[in-house]
């Protein structure tokens, strides 16, 4: 398939997906964004499937049309100045480039647990990203954008909760007070004790010893209890317990 082509093909694909997130998003303005950015998508397709590229010494130039490269930065533009919407604002890198992909910012938490999330999700970009370089057929492209996609959208909402984390000084103040609670046999029961006890809790592990969250253990431990912040939950030693309700409290705070 020639460049313009499946440059056009990409372009329809990310169109397909911005209307398919427009269709249940429950934010109306967010609905008009992504309404728009699938609408330059459209025009960017337009523009790749209408052009001639340059032919040189018998070589089909790989060009991106003029129409197709004002649509794509206008997207571009829309997606940086609408967060919700889950696009990044490198979006047309994903129909223009078959390498080098650019990933989000890095946003350089402090906390273990974001850290790690962080690393997380880059590190999986990366490898859809070394997957695309290789993708031809429609269908392996499509899956690889929907969740190349999917992957920025959740970098995203990971430094929209850090902002908002840091501007809440209730979550700068000490560490949380640690109720000790008799173990919970659901979910359920886990939030019933919540409710009834307070923000964060510890309470033994019966069946399962995960490791202990913590790296200073010079090799892997049994954790012997689970701390829960709200129902995000990090399994610990007792050496280690004040550390896991920072960590749980920083881990409900960074996927709410």
């Amino acid at each position: 398939m020639s460049y313009a082509a499946s440059s056009a093909d990409r372009a329809a694909t990310i169109a397909a997906i911005a209307r398919s997130r427009a269709a249940s998003h429950p934010d109306a303005d967010t609905r008009s964004t992504l309404t728009k950015i699938a609408a330059l998508l459209d025009d960017a397709a337009t523009g790749f499937r209408t052009s001639t590229p340059a032919v040189i010494n018998g070589v089909i130039m790989n060009e991106i049309p003029g129409e197709a490269w004002i649509a794509l930065t206008e997207a571009e533009s829309i997606a940086a100045d609408s967060p919700a919407s889950g696009f990044p604002a490198t979006l047309g890198q994903y129909v223009t480039r078959r390498t080098g992909f650019d990933l989000p910012p890095p946003l350089s938490p402090s906390g273990k647990v974001v850290i790690a999330e962080e690393m997380r999700l880059v590190v999986h970009l990366r490898r859809i990203h070394t997957r695309l370089v290789a993708a031809e057929p429609d269908t392996a492209v499509a899956d690889l954008l929907e969740e190349a996609f999917r992957l920025h959208d959740k970098h995203a909402d990971l430094a929209r909760s850090l902002a908002a984390a840091a501007a809440r000084p209730d979550l700068q103040s000490g560490a949380p007070t640690v109720v000790e609670i008799r173990t919970p046999a659901t979910t359920a029961q886990l939030r019933r004790a919540h409710d009834l006890h307070g923000d964060t809790l510890a309470y033994a592990l019966v069946h399962q010893r995960p490791p202990c969250h913590s790296a200073e253990h010079a090799v892997p431990a049994a954790a012997n209890q689970m701390v829960s912040h709200l129902g995000a939950t990090v399994p610990s030693c007792e050496a280690h317990r004040g550390a896991a309700a920072d960590a749980a409290r920083e881990l409900y705070n960074a996927l709410h």
